[in-house]
């Protein structure tokens, strides 16, 4: 963009890089399969005909059209969650984003070290229907939004978000989290003394 803008004589605007998220926790071990899919390898063709082999219906396909549209080879399936993983040489460009059927890629800052955290669900289903399909999906109870001192976290819908430009990383939320739908990217283990100083600052 900087070159670019050279060429051209305009001044490129100034942005923090940006990564392709997942918004999806949907393993194959926290989302049992009920059915097999056996048709179309397309999460846009699958989206149209049902929820998803786990049953949730926000959930990730795993059909790889994400991994398919990317011209960046950034993408790619994990044949162990099922899941699609971003690789770090994501440029951010955001079409995997539009392309994806359910929604559940988005572009977030790439955060200091490369540590970001996100809630990966997007079930805006109840709290007792959502966990039926999946044992770590949001359930809207609101704890995060509570121990946030930052005001990054609302919930709608029965879902929270974290506003990833007001979030702090100081990890409150995914420590109070009681189905573990917080995911915390690229952060080392926490001492036993850090866990201690949340407990006394909650």
């Amino acid at each position: 963009m900087d070159k670019i803008a050279l060429l051209l004589g305009l001044v490129p605007p100034k942005s923090e890089p940006k990564i392709a998220v997942v918004r999806c926790n949907g393993s194959f071990a926290n989302t049992p399969k009920k059915t097999n899919y056996d048709a179309v390898a397309s999460c846009a063709f699958a989206h149209s005909l049902y929820a998803g082999e786990g049953g949730c219906p926000k959930g990730c396909l795993g059909c790889g059209d994400c991994v398919k549209i990317c011209s960046f080879n950034a993408i790619e399936m994990n044949g162990e969650t099922g899941l699609p993983t971003v690789k770090e040489n994501c440029v951010g460009c955001g079409v995997c984003a539009k392309h994806c059927p359910r929604g559940i890629i988005e572009l977030r800052y790439r955060g200091k070290k490369e540590r970001r955290i996100l809630v990966s669900c997007v079930n805006t289903e109840k709290g007792a229907v959502a966990k039926k399909n999946c044992s770590v999906a949001c359930i809207g109870c609101g704890k995060c939004v509570k121990v946030c001192t930052f005001e990054a976290i609302t919930v709608e819908n029965n879902l929270a978000y974290i506003d990833f430009e007001k979030c702090k990383l100081c990890r409150k939320c995914a420590k109070e989290c009681p189905t573990g739908s917080i995911s915390e990217v690229n952060f080392p283990p926490l001492k036993k003394e850090e866990e201690i100083l949340m407990e006394v600052e909650a």
